[in-house]
């Protein structure tokens, strides 16, 4: 049918989401009109929205009003209203126009979906694909026809339920169309908050809504001062299975010690992370197909997400950059193949960091078990062969070099072959998996 589109996107502050939602968009469609409106960012977000030649609208502050400003610009005949934070399918704009190829349709939602899995947010995802007025929230993607657009008059010019109060008025004129896929939303506020109290409080929220609120009330109920959790841990793993994991250690033993070796050892630092009271834990494995294995494997208490990236230096990047979207302030990245680290060192790396800028655990064969940080460097990252013995010294190089502070933590024994687990079993450290694994060793 040949539709033109508009992408009205609202911002305030949003340019780690924004840089790759835009890639998104073009890679998804070319030709298309993004329209960005800012509500006075002080971050990067207008130089992003200017290199990817969006149109650009500044406005007041606040997402109805932003949303009208960029529709009031807009050339499209189907208007796509898309916070920075929530990304299209990638057969979005194919099921918009099936969508709207149907005359009567004038305005449809996707199901809601999270860039972070866990138990909670996948049973907060299941309610989206009913079509109610209690799940058809701006997050999930408004998709208007314009025409449609100005005859409901627009947005409601207010701070919060914007989206609510514009469904609302949309279904007394029309059915709302569900499109039968889901768009990939930041969880950020879920975790930030906790998800339980999280959704209490959205709960809380609109029910105060449906009772005629004062809207500056919803406002400062809708971001309450209050503690948050603001330090991070991230895991990175593989699913235990051989061939997959310590295949260096496998060549020498065998892949069934190895496998259980690599399980014994990532259970023991998932159960010590998980001692570590008021930290957001996010276990990242390797690949997208492991997602149902690893949860399954490693329980609650943790958000789920893959690796991104072809170089470990940049799936490690990827990782940080997104946990510290959610809004932590301190991040710290552990592996799982060095049986001595405990929960006592993970502490006292998260203590570390109020005086310093990065915080360190060197491995003895050269490398680095833990490392974290406040704020996002890429140097550490983008400019280190990983997988050498100079990985440790390297990094140490970039920190000095970028006038970083740093802390150092204790050398640690990372095994990746039977010489490393020889060494560290024949070691005086105290451990509470050393001998299950001597025994299984000494059977192979």
């Amino acid at each position: 049918m040949g539709f033109k589109f508009s992408v009205i996107i609202p911002t305030l502050n949003e340019e780690y989401f924004l840089t790759r939602n835009l890639e998104q968009i073009i890679s998804l469609r070319r030709n298309l009109e993004i329209i960005v409106t800012d509500g006075g960012s002080t971050d990067n977000t207008l130089e992003i929205a200017k290199k990817f030649n969006c149109k650009i609208v500044e406005s007041k502050a606040g997402r109805g009003t932003q949303l009208n400003a960029g529709a009031a610009v807009a050339s499209g005949d189907i208007l796509i209203f898309l916070h920075a934070d929530t990304f299209l399918p990638y057969d979005a704009f194919e099921l918009i126009e099936k969508t709207f190829s149907d005359t009567q349709v004038k305005i449809a939602r996707f199901k809601l979906g999270f860039d972070f899995t866990s138990k909670w947010l996948e049973f907060y995802k299941r309610f989206t694909k009913y079509n109610s007025q209690f799940t058809r929230f701006g997050d999930s993607a408004i998709i208007v026809r314009k025409d449609f657009f100005k005859e409901l008059g627009g947005f409601s010019d207010r701070e919060t339920f914007e989206d609510v109060d514009f469904f609302s008025r949309a279904v007394k004129l029309s059915d709302i169309f569900l499109i039968d896929d889901f768009v990939v939303s930041s969880a950020r506020r879920f975790i930030l908050d906790g998800e339980i109290k999280r959704q209490l409080l959205n709960i809380l929220l609109f029910t105060a809504y449906l009772l005629n609120f004062n809207q500056n009330f919803l406002s400062k109920m809708y971001s309450p001062p209050k503690k948050k959790r603001n330090n991070s841990l991230i895991i990175f793993l593989r699913y235990p299975e051989n061939g997959n994991v310590k295949t260096r250690l496998a060549k020498t033993t065998s892949s069934d010690f190895a496998t259980s070796f690599y399980k014994t050892c990532a259970e023991k630092i998932v159960n010590e992370v998980k001692k570590i009271k008021s930290i957001n834990r996010f276990a990242f494995y390797s690949n997208k197909e492991e997602k149902t294995k690893v949860e399954k494997w490693l329980g609650s208490k943790l958000f789920f997400s893959p690796q991104e990236g072809k170089s470990l230096g940049e799936r490690m990047q990827n990782a940080f950059a997104k946990v510290l979207s959610t809004g932590a302030k301190k991040v710290v990245i552990v592996g799982t193949d060095v049986p001595d680290l405990s929960a006592e060192i993970i502490r006292e790396a998260f203590k570390k960091l109020d005086d310093s800028d990065i915080v360190i655990g060197p491995s003895k064969d050269g490398g680095y078990y833990l490392i974290g940080m406040k704020k996002m460097y890429p140097e550490l990252f983008s400019g280190i062969k990983f997988s050498t013995n100079t990985v440790f010294s390297e990094t140490i190089g970039q920190i000095r070099t970028l006038g970083l502070s740093y802390y150092t933590l204790p050398e640690l024994q990372d095994i990746d072959t039977e010489e490393d687990l020889i060494r560290w079993l024949n070691g005086s450290n105290e451990n509470s998996i050393k001998n299950e694994i001597k025994l299984a060793y000494e059977t192979i």
